[in-house]
This record gives structure tokens, C-alpha cells and sequence, in this order.
């Protein structure tokens, strides 16, 4: 039964908060709230906040101060990883009325429900994580898109020196398998036909004796999904189990997005990474051997504490040499309670933009040398929607985004697509005409 109450979310960061937005919204539906658009007048708006940098933290603060400018008598939440990271700064934002930390932001719905709209800021969190599965019940709502994100873990145990995600989502834990497979059954009936697996490290998932591969595996075998897809995963934690997995199954996305980080090993020590250069580099080549069409993308930061000019150019040479699809370029910022706060050889300002803007003309370059080796070829086109110049759009299994003109209904249809054009960031195309 509708409420009459409205309720906008707006998500910044990761796909794993895209995937925990959804569920979020979800919950909100349940309790007979509509969902408006992030900006539309509401009774409520939620903000899933990110701090994975300094430029993340302050987004996270103007969203906030626009839902207040939104909707002024609105009860605004800001909850998740900033809002658990530096609970002081969130809650002294003009407008907050809700901090809700990362164990108890499913449940913000349900917060409000119950107290409506306090006096004062309220802060609700958990000192300590839970070190339990993280089941819930929860199907994610996403309306508008073909693909669907599941969460299938969270927390991390690596504690990278750069990193606070172990601090604000705890030790690595994992949802239970049927948890996981009846939510993807549901998004199934709802007419999603690609899966994304989400994750703080979905390579670490285990829960009694299923590991990754098994939850993909699983997936891949409900009636109505066609593709199954990772999101990002730590290199360290990619078997040939999985790799195999990927070359081998037919619903299986050819697409990797492997962090490195850096290209200099003394850099990734600093870093605490769990590998070398080298070690990276043959995880990339047993990939191509095994999915010569792989698409791979790559995170990589620039001006962490002592990478000289020797370093950059390390990692210039490694992104060069190997056959990445994007690039992901993020600058170095210090995170509150990290080793890589304390370290020397800090960067200045403008070095950090200028090594950005020099990885960042490379991306580009990688982008555009990916898709052109598509154009003339037949590719299959999973369709989202129609942009505002009337063109459908939506990705292939390696994650190449393409273009095309059609006058039928073309969403959440797989459609052979010929691509023949990459121009101003876009690969065009037209549909496929079988000799």
C-alpha cells in the first residue's frame, strides 16, 4: 500500500553501494514509499556515502546540503562509509538529521519509521562490526537498468596502508549462498538478465565450502539470466578455478577489473599490496591466453608517499605495455587512522594533478585502441536505454559500451550490434544484418 511518502537515494562510490542503495530501496518500497529521483521533492532522502578520498568525503557533504535545498523539510540520512569514518564532519553538515554507520544503514527505512524526524542529529552506528554473515532479505530495486548488482560479501582483511574500508565495513565476511541465490531468482522474475556480483573483495567469498566460483556458477544456472559478471577483485585473489570459469562458460562476462595500483614494487610494498609488478603482469597474460578477447580494467593511484619520478614511470610503463580496456585513475589522498598518513615523501598538489592528467590521457588512449578493434565486428549488445539524441545504448560481455539507431524497442534485449565509428568518447554502430 502506497504511504503517500516519497523517498529519493542518491549513491556515491562503489558498485557494492550501488548494490546496498537498491537494497535500501527496496525496504523503503516495502513500508509503501515511492521512489522519486535524487533532487525531486521528498519526504525523505538518503545519501549512501563514500570516503574511499578526500574528494569522495566532500562530495558526500554538497549532496547532502542538496537534498536539504531539495526538499527543506525532509528527513535526510546520510549514511554508510563516511558517515562511519568521520562521524563528527557528517553530522556538523547543515541539514543531516540521520548518521547511520555501515552495519545498520539496511536498516535506515526502518530507523525512520520508528522515530521519524529528531530534533537534533542522531548518529547510530556500531563501534565494533559484526564479524556474522550478512544475510538479509532484502531483493535490490533498480527500475531502470537491465543489470542488477547482488551483494555477495563485505569488509576486507588486506589493510592496504591507503585504504579505511576495514576500519568503516569490518573483517571480510560473506553472505550465505541460498541468501545470495534467492535474491538473484527474484531479480530474475524481475526481468534482469545480467548479475553483477558486488563486493568490498568478492575474491574472498567463502561461506562452509563455496567459494566464488561457485556462487557465479550458481547464478548462471536461473532460468532467464545471461550473463554473470565480477566487479572489481583484488588480483591476489583470481585462481585459475575462476579464470577457467570464465573462459569456459557461456554466461560468463569476459571482463576483468583487476586494481594495481601502482606499477613499481617498492611503491606496492608501501602500499602493503600482496604482490609484485611481475606477479601482476602474469596474471594478465594467463587471462589473454585464456580470453584473447578480454576487456580489463585497471584502478591505479597516483602520488602516494615516495613515488618519485622513477616510480611514476614504472607504473607509465606497465599500464603501457599491458592490453587494458579503461583505466581508473585515482590521486592519493591521506585517509584519518592509515599507515599511509604517516608516511614521508609526500607529493605536492601539483604533481599529484600532473601525473593524473598524464594516466588519464593514457586511459583514453587504451579506450579508444580497445574499442577500435572492435569496429567491423559483430558484437552483442545487452541494451539499457536511449539517450537524449534518440540512440539505445548499453555494453557488450567485455564492458565496451556501443551506440546505435533503431526505431523499435530495444531494452533489456541482447542485439547483434556492428560497430563502425569511435568518435568524441563514443563507439556507434549498426545493428547486424546476418549475410
Amino acid at each position: 500500500m502506497k504511504n503517500g511518502k516519497r523517498v529519493s537515494l542518491f549513491t556515491l562510490g562503489c558498485r557494492l553501494n550501488q548494490a546496498e542503495t537498491a537494497l535500501i530501496a527496496d525496504t523503503f518500497r516495502a513500508r509503501g514509499y515511492t521512489i522519486v529521483g535524487f533532487g525531486s521533492p521528498a519526504e525523505v532522502s538518503v545519501i549512501n556515502t563514500c570516503s574511499v578520498t578526500a574528494r569522495a568525503d566532500a562530495n558526500c557533504r554538497n549532496a547532502i546540503r542538496r537534498a536539504r535545498k531539495a526538499s527543506p523539510e525532509a528527513i535526510i540520512a546520510a549514511v554508510g562509509c563516511y558517515a562511519q569514518s568521520d562521524i563528527k564532519a557528517v553530522k556538523a553538515v547543515l541539514g543531516v538529521d540521520y548518521v547511520i554507520g555501515t552495519d545498520k544503514k539496511l536498516k535506515v527505512a526502518e530507523i525512520i519509521g520508528e522515530n521519524g524526524r529528531p530534533g537534533s542529529p542522531e548518529v547510530i552506528l556500531s563501534p565494533k562490526h559484526s564479524d556474522e554473515t550478512v544475510d538479509f532479505r532484502a531483493v535490490g530495486y533498480y527500475p531502470d537498468s537491465t543489470r542488477a548488482n547482488i551483494k555477495i560479501q563485505d569488509g576486507c582483511d588486506l589493510h592496504c596502508s591507503f585504504c579505511i574500508l576495514p576500519r568503516v565495513r569490518g573483517k571480510g565476511r560473506s553472505r550465505s549462498m541460498g541468501d545470495i541465490i534467492g535474491e538473484a531468482k527474484r531479480l530474475a522474475e524481475r526481468g534482469h538478465k545480467e548479475i553483477v556480483l558486488a563486493g568490498v573483495s568478492i575474491g574472498s567469498y567463502k561461506y562452509d565450502d563455496f567459494k566464488l566460483v561457485d556462487v557465479a556458477r550458481n547464478i548462471e544456472a536461473i532460468d532467464g539470466i545471461k550473463r554473470v559478471r565480477l566487479s572489481s577483485i583484488e588480483p591476489s585473489t583470481v585462481d585459475d578455478v575462476l579464470l577457467h570459469w570464465m573462459a569456459n562458460s557461456p554466461k560468463a562476462c569476459r571482463h576483468l577489473h583487476i586494481p594495481v595500483q601502482s606499477g613499481d614494487d617498492t611503491v606496492l610494498a608501501k602500499m602493503r599490496r600482496p604482490y609484485t609488478a611481475d606477479d601482476f603482469k602474469r596474471l594478465v597474460d594467463e587471462a589473454i591466453t585464456l580470453m584473447p578477447d578480454i576487456g580489463m580494467g585497471t584502478d591505479v593511484m597516483v602520488g602516494f608517499p615516495g613515488e618519485g619520478e622513477v616510480e611514476f614511470d614504472n607504473t607509465v610503463r606497465l599500464v603501457e605495455e599491458l592490453p587494458f580496456s579503461y583505466l581508473h585513475v585515482f590521486s592519493y589522498s591521506d585517509r584519518p587512522k592509515t599507515v599511509g598518513e604517516r608516511l614521508p615523501g609526500k607529493n605536492s598538489p601539483e604533481t599529484i594533478k600532473n601525473r593524473s592528467d598524464c594516466l588519464h590521457r593514457l586511459g583514453e588512449q587504451k579506450r579508444r585502441a580497445f574499442a577500435e578493434k572492435h569496429i567491423g565486428k559483430k558484437v552483442e549488445v545487452l541494451v539499457e536505454r536511449r539517450d537524449e539524441h534518440g540512440r539505445w545504448n548499453g555494453f557488450t560481455s567485455q564492458y565496451l559500451k556501443v551506440y546505435f539507431e533503431s526505431d523499435q524497442r530495444m531494452n533489456n534485449r541482447i542485439i547483434s550490434v556492428m560497430p563502425q565509428e569511435y568518435a568524441d568518447g563514443i563507439l556507434e554502430g549498426v545493428l547486424h544484418s546476418p549475410d
